[in-house]
C-alpha cells in the first residue's frame, strides 16, 4: 500500500477529505521524525515505538571483491510493534 491509498482510506475512515488526510499524514509523519531527530522515543497506541539507536563503527566486506571496508558510526531507526499488532499479523 502506498501513500495515497493510505489517504484515501483515512479518507474514507474518519470522514476527512483526501486533502486534509494528507496533511494529517503529513503532519503526523513530520511529528515522528523531528522526535526522532531528539532522540525521543515514539509511542503509538495499538501500532508500537519507534526510536533511534546508534550503530558501532565495524568492519564491512565488500561482496564483489572481499575486500574489507569500515563501516563508520550511525544511527538507524527502530520499531517495535505493541502485542495487539503483532497478534493481529498473526
Amino acid at each position: 500500500m502506498k501513500k495515497p491509498d493510505v489517504v484515501k482510506q483515512v479518507a474514507d475512515v474518519s470522514g476527512l477529505t483526501q486533502g486534509d488526510s494528507n496533511r494529517a499524514i503529513k503532519a503526523l509523519v513530520k511529528v515522528i521524525q523531528d522526535s526522532l531527530k531528539n532522540g525521543e522515543v515514539v509511542s503509538l497506541s495499538g501500532l508500537g515505538s519507534f526510536r533511534a539507536k546508534s550503530r558501532k563503527a565495524r568492519q564491512g566486506r565488500n561482496p564483489k571483491t572481499g575486500e574489507v571496508i569500515p563501516v563508520p558510526p550511525g544511527k538507524k531507526v527502530s520499531f517495535k510493534p505493541t502485542t495487539t499488532l503483532r497478534k493481529i499479523i498473526q
